[in-house]
């Protein structure tokens, strides 16, 4: 069996961490969690879990609740629900059977009980929607771009991996956080009309339409959110504007690629905080690792550090500090590294055009190909793979 997905759904820290605990088995994974509010359903459904946990009290759990994850209509994308909570009776059981819950548990179930449970559920489940050719939403990823230090060619990166998706036909969309001095709009040489700001500040809240509203589409496909268009409106998008901006986006763009800015203001940490992993890109020296080191030990502090990957860019044959230094002083292995290819990517960002359009045979145009290879093959397979090499070939045949 695949790794099975968990979304946590609880509004007690305590209930958090009780389900975290009792999923002691590698092939479980908490993707996400949330509470029992209104946005609740928009960001499950972003997630595509295969079963929700709904943690509470029992005392809690009443006809109005039920009716709250009857509404959810997970069963309708292969998903399950199930309440872990501190009294289960007969009732209880038979009342939640009647709106589509799957199991009630106990609480002080043991943690191997628990996971094995979830095991014939998910199992269940997907023979299930074998049978009635239920199709599996693929999740979304969110990919954040984030670096201690300017310069380091993070926009370069972020903008040039995400036309390589959008020309193999996915379904992205790139959202510039640099909320002050963002420019990867002029990196595209996109003129938008409207930008994060637009969408931050409409009195209808956020929306699928609205965002995709506030977006402008380069000729690849790729669809661009843009930075405000001044430093002085980054005031107006707060925390709770980019949680909700990136739950939406999860149940329309395949991938979501957020280009940060380099200062660790509370848009940028919620970004990361939603992201499933975290680039942080660096250039070879020894300003750039300390900046490494101190960011890593912050994302330590807000428990990100999993989804770190480190990504070395204007990497040179000759010079004082090493790739392996970095892996030392880090403690994980390099995931990626680009060339120092400095005419090249200056002359694609004079012209207005990604590096992968503009010279397409450039070393860099490589590597960036092959990192894009390397993400679609671990999120999506092989086969995946295959068929969005296929498609990328026909855009330039067409071109």
């Amino acid at each position: 069996m695949s790794d099975i997905n968990i979304v946590v759904c609880s509004e007690e820290t305590e209930y958090k961490v009780v389900t975290k605990n009792k999923l002691v088995s590698d092939e479980f994974d908490i993707i996400g969690y949330c509470g029992f509010d209104k946005d609740a359903k928009v960001r499950i459904q972003g997630f595509v879990p295969d079963v929700v946990v709904f943690a509470l009290d029992s005392a809690d759990i009443d006809e109005e609740f039920l009716s709250f994850i009857e509404n959810l209509d997970l069963s309708s994308s292969g998903c399950s629900a199930v309440i872990l909570t501190d009294s289960v009776s007969v009732d209880l059981v038979n009342s939640a059977a009647q709106y589509g819950i799957r199991r009630v548990v106990d609480v002080e179930v043991a943690a191997q009980d628990f996971c094995n449970s979830l095991k014939k559920i998910v199992t269940s489940e997907r023979k299930f929607s074998q049978k009635i050719n239920v199709e599996r939403k693929l999740r979304s990823y969110i990919y954040a771009f984030f670096s201690g230090k300017g310069g380091v060619g993070k926009t370069t990166i972020s903008t040039n991996l995400a036309i390589s998706l959008a020309s193999r036909g996915k379904k992205t969309l790139l959202i510039d956080l640099d909320l002050q001095f963002g420019d990867a709009d002029m990196a595209l040489d996109l003129n938008p009309t409207e930008t994060i700001v637009d969408i931050a500040r409409d009195s209808s809240g956020i929306s699928i339409d609205n965002l995709t509203t506030c977006c402008v589409t380069h000729s690849s496909g790729l669809s661009v959110l843009s930075s405000p268009s001044s430093p002085e409106m980054a005031e107006y998008v707060q925390s709770s504007h980019v949680k909700a901006i990136l739950d939406t986006a999860r149940n329309y763009f395949e991938y979501i690629i957020v280009d940060c800015g380099c200062n660790l203001t509370d848009p940028v940490i919620t970004a990361l905080e939603s992201s499933d992993t975290i680039f942080m890109v660096n250039d070879v020296n020894i300003l750039s690792l300390k900046r490494a080191k101190l960011c890593q030990n912050v994302l330590t502090q807000i428990n990100q550090e999993d989804k770190l990957k480190i990504i070395i860019n204007k990497k040179v044959k000759k010079n004082n500090v090493k790739l392996t230094d970095y892996e030392n002083v880090l403690g994980q292995d390099i995931y990626a590294t680009f060339s120092s290819d400095l005419k090249t990517i200056n002359d694609s960002l004079n012209s207005g055009q990604p590096t992968i359009l503009y010279k397409p045979r450039s070393v860099f145009s490589k590597e960036m190909e092959a990192f894009t290879d390397k993400i679609i093959l671990e999120r999506e397979g092989k086969e995946a793979l295959k068929a969005s090499n296929t498609k990328k070939k026909k855009g330039f045949m067409k071109k």
